[in-house]
């Protein structure tokens, strides 16, 4: 089992934060941003489970809704695709809401902590014909970060971890259901604001 490497996921972080920083610095140093509620746009995701030998990038879109200063909702949908060798691939549908509390007053930073639900529909794909496809139930938590870059466009970064309902305990009761799946997911998104 391959543990996730955090220090490598913290450092692609902090180089991409920095930057992004840089170039909202030097390009629109006075702009405001406006007071827009939505955003939608494209995403990549690097995601990492726990039993997979590396991590994969993969496209996404997103969604969010500012429902006041403080707090926001958003929405996703990533197509995962992971190779665990010996002919088996899993191909994951992520669909992910989340519930975002904002750290501060907003502007051109705006970190956040979000947490939230996901339903995941997986498609694996093994030796000799196997096909198998199932839905999964999960939650996950993590931190972000919006970075202004004008009135109507803004980058952000996510990182979060992931809980899935075990494979096993799929058709158990809500009270008795694992949630031993787990993985990282990191992403990065441009966000168009109307």
């Amino acid at each position: 089992m391959k543990t996730i490497d955090w220090k490598k996921i913290s450092a692609v972080c902090a180089v991409i934060l920095a930057a992004m920083l840089c170039l909202r610095q030097s390009a629109l140093a006075q702009e405001q941003v406006a007071d827009k509620k939505f955003s939608i746009g494209p995403r990549a995701t690097y995601s990492m489970a726990k039993d997979a030998d590396e991590g994969e990038w993969s496209p996404g879109v997103q969604g969010r809704i500012r429902l006041s200063e403080d707090i926001g909702l958003a929405a996703s949908i990533d197509y995962l695709k992971h190779d665990f060798g010996y002919g088996t691939t899993v191909r994951t549908y992520p669909i992910q809401g989340s519930l975002q509390a904002y750290l501060g007053q907003g502007g051109m930073l705006s970190p956040f902590i979000l947490g939230g639900l996901g339903w995941y529909y997986t498609q694996v794909d093994g030796p000799f014909g196997y096909s198998d496809s199932t839905s999964r139930f999960g939650f996950h938590g993590g931190v972000g970060l919006e970075i202004a870059v004008n009135n109507s466009l803004y980058f952000d970064t996510t990182l979060r971890y992931v809980w899935v309902e075990s494979v096993d305990s799929r058709d158990l009761n809500a009270l008795d259901k694992t949630y031993n799946d787990r993985g990282a997911m990191f992403t990065l998104g441009l966000n168009f604001m109307f």
